[in-house]
C-alpha cells in the first residue's frame, strides 16, 4: 500500500542492534440575514468599528512561484527518502523544508506555523534518520491529547518499521498494566501525554536521562490547557544534552519564556505569521437569536454532505444540541468530549475518520486532537471565548492544499470577540446569505 494511502487510512479510521535503551530500570432554520448595506438589524449597527489593515486596503503584490523542495534533496537516510519516493511522496513542505535539514545537524528548534502544515512529519524524519545512523537511542514526543498522541504513534510507526524500531504510548484513560507491559519491550520512542509521563516517572517505570531526541508537539496547546508546570518536570527530569524541538501554530510569551529557560542555542523557524490561518478556507457568519440556534445548524447540516465538525464551548449545550438533531432523524452523528470514556471517544473518531459519522459534535479540549483529513465545513455554534481559539478551530479543515469552510453562528453579544478575530486573522468575516435546503440528508 502506498505510504500516502497508509497516512490517509490512519486518519480516516489521523534489527539492527543499538545502544540499551533506558527508559525503564534494567531490573524492572435560522434567522434571516440580512446585507451589510441593507438590513437596519445588521451587526454593524452595534457600532462595531470595521477592520482597518492599510489606508487603501490590503495591497497585492505578484511575487513568483516559490521553489519546491524534494525530500531526496533533505539529505535524509537513503532507506526514508526511498519510501517516501516510492509512495510518491515526494515534496516537502514549507516547515519540513526548513526545519529538517536543521534537525539533521543536531540544532535545537523552535517551529511556529499554522495548523496543518506538515509538523508532524518534520519532526518524525530527523528523528528516524538519527535512530537509523544510532546518534541517537531513544527518542521522546510529548502531545497535549490522547488523541493527538494516539495519531502521531500511528504515522510514526510507519517510518520506524524501515530500521525494525518500537513505539510505545503513554497516555491517560487507558490500562496503565498495558502500558508497563509495553515499556518491557524497550521501544525506542515513547509517544506520551504530560500527566501520565510523569506518572511513570514519578514511580520509576520511565527514566528520561537516556533521552537524546525530545518533542513538544502543539506546545502552545500544552501551555493553554495547564500543563506548563509538568513540561518545566519534564525539562528538569532530562539532561540537558538532548536535543530538542518545539511544534507550536502560536506564539504565547509563556512559550518563549520555556524556550529560553531550558532550551540552549535554540534555532527559530517562523512560517508565516505565527497567528494565521492557512488562506484554503473561507470564512463566512450567520445571524441569528439564540433560541433558533438548533434550526439554524439544522439548515446548515442539511447543505452540506461532507464531513461537518461543530464547535461548542460548554459540554451540556453540545449534548442537548446532539439529542435535538437526533430526534429530528439527523443520521450520522454523534458528540465527541471530556466525559465521555476513553473506548468511547476512540470510536467515535474511528467513525469519524470511515465516513461511518459525518457530523461531529465537539467541545474544544476534546476536537484539540483530532487530525483527520477531508473535513470540508466547521461550524461555530458558538463563537469561542478566546479570539485564538477560533485559529484552531478553523484548522481542521483546509488542510493540505485543500479547500475548507468554516461557518460562524453570530449574536450581538458576540461583538467584542469577533472584533478580536477579525482583526487576530487580518479579515472581516462575509456575512453568507441563507440559501434553501435540500432536506435529504
Amino acid at each position: 500500500m502506498l505510504l500516502i494511502e497508509k497516512i490517509k487510512k490512519i486518519f480516516k479510521k489521523k534489527e539492527t542492534s543499538s545502544p540499551q535503551k533506558d527508559f525503564q530500570k534494567k531490573e524492572q432554520p435560522a434567522k434571516p440575514v440580512r446585507s451589510v448595506t441593507k438590513s437596519p438589524q445588521s451587526r454593524h449597527n452595534h457600532q462595531r468599528p470595521k477592520p482597518q489593515w492599510s489606508p487603501s486596503g490590503p495591497r497585492k503584490v505578484k511575487r513568483p512561484p516559490e521553489k519546491k523542495t524534494l525530500f531526496s534533496e533533505l539529505a535524509l537516510d537513503p532507506r526514508i527518502t526511498q519510501v517516501l519516493t516510492k509512495n510518491r511522496f515526494t515534496e516537502a513542505t514549507k516547515v519540513q523544508a526548513e526545519s529538517i535539514p536543521v534537525s539533521l545537524k543536531g540544532r535545537n528548534v523552535f517551529c511556529s506555523s499554522q495548523t496543518g502544515s506538515g509538523k508532524t512529519l518534520a519532526f518524525l524524519l530527523p528523528m528516524v534518520h538519527k535512530l537509523l545512523k544510532k546518534e541517537i537511542s531513544q527518542a521522546l514526543i510529548v502531545c497535549p491529547t490522547r488523541e493527538i498522541a494516539i495519531q502521531t504513534q500511528k504515522v510514526l510507526q510507519i517510518f520506524l518499521d524501515v530500521g525494525g524500531f518500537k513505539s510505545g504510548l503513554v497516555v491517560g484513560g487507558t490500562d496503565m498494566l498495558e502500558q508497563k507491559r509495553l515499556l518491557h519491550e524497550y521501544p525506542e520512542v515513547l509517544v506520551a501525554t504530560p500527566g501520565r509521563l510523569l506518572d511513570m516517572v514519578s514511580s520509576g517505570l520511565i527514566w528520561l536521562q537516556y533521552t537524546g531526541y525530545v518533542v513538544l508537539d502543539e506546545a502552545d496547546r500544552m501551555l493553554d490547557m495547564g500543563f506548563e508546570k509538568d513540561l518545566v518536570r519534564i525539562f528538569k527530569e532530562l539532561t540537558g544534552k538532548q536535543q530538542t524541538l518545539l511544534f507550536s501554530a502560536t506564539l504565547f510569551p509563556e512559550i518563549m519564556k520555556l524556550v529560553e529557560q531550558y532550551v540552549s542555542d535554540c534555532y527559530q523557524i517562523k512560517i508565516g505569521s505565527p497567528r494565521s490561518i492557512a488562506n484554503s478556507v473561507d470564512h463566512y457568519l450567520i445571524e441569528v437569536d439564540s433560541g433558533r440556534k438548533i434550526q439554524a445548524l439544522s439548515d446548515i447540516i442539511f447543505k452540506n454532505r461532507g464531513k461537518i465538525i461543530v464547535f461548542f464551548n460548554t459540554i451540556n449545550e453540545a449534548d442537548k444540541v446532539c439529542r435535538n438533531l437526533k430526534r429530528a432523524r439527523i443520521s450520522r452523528i454523534d458528540c465527541l468530549h471530556s466525559r465521555r470514556d476513553q473506548q468511547t471517544r476512540e470510536r467515535i473518531i474511528s467513525g469519524f475518520r470511515s465516513g461511518q459519522i459525518t457530523i461531529l459534535l465537539a467541545s474544544d479540549v476534546a476536537a484539540r486532537g483530532i487530525d483527520i483529513p477531508n473535513v470540508e465545513l466547521i461550524v461555530n455554534y458558538d463563537l469561542p471565548t478566546h479570539s485564538e481559539e477560533y485559529i484552531h478551530r478553523v484548522g481542521r479543515t483546509g488542510r493540505a492544499g485543500q479547500r475548507g469552510k468554516c461557518v460562524s453562528m453570530y449574536t450581538p453579544k458576540d461583538s467584542k470577540v469577533l472584533d478580536d478575530i477579525e482583526k487576530l486573522i487580518k479579515s472581516k468575516i462575509r456575512i453568507q446569505k441563507p440559501r434553501q435546503s435540500n432536506r435529504s440528508r
